[in-house]
C-alpha cells in the first residue's frame, strides 16, 4: 500500500452524510506509515474516496477511468478520514495517481485543511 494508490474500501453503511458502500479509495498516508503499519495497535489508514457523481469544484479531483478503475470518478478531498486497515480490499490496485495528480490533490488537501 503506497500514497497515491487506489484501491476498493468498505465503508460501511452511509450514516447522513458520510459516504458508505463499497467504493474506490485514494491512499493519502504517508509512505512511513503505511509501511510500518503491521508494527502498531491503531491500524488506521487515512483515504479519500471518490464518486461516479461528477460535480466538479475546488475540493474535487476528477480520474479518468483507466486501469482497473472501470468509471471516471473525483477524489472527494473534503472527505478525508481514517479507517481501519481490514476495510482496504488489496486483491486489485485498481490504479495510481500521476504525480501531477497527486500534486493537485495536495494542493486542494492543503487548501480544504487551512494550511496555506
Amino acid at each position: 500500500m503506497k500514497r497515491g494508490e487506489i484501491y476498493l474500501i468498505n465503508f460501511g453503511k452511509k450514516y447522513n452524510s458520510e459516504f458508505g458502500k463499497i467504493r474506490p479509495a485514494l491512499i493519502i498516508q504517508n509512505d512511513v506509515a503505511n509501511r510500518n503499519i503491521d508494527k502498531v495497535a491503531f491500524k488506521g489508514v487515512s483515504v479519500i474516496p471518490l464518486t461516479t457523481n461528477l460535480s466538479g469544484g475546488n475540493l474535487r479531483l476528477q480520474i479518468e477511468k483507466r486501469d482497473n478503475l472501470e468509471t471516471t470518478s473525483e477524489v472527494c478531498i473534503n472527505e478525508l478520514c481514517t479507517l481501519d486497515l481490514s476495510r482496504i480490499n488489496f486483491d486489485t490496485l485498481l490504479t495510481k495517481l500521476t504525480v501531477e495528480e497527486q500534486r493537485e490533490v495536495n494542493l486542494k488537501l492543503s487548501q480544504h485543511l487551512g494550511l496555506i
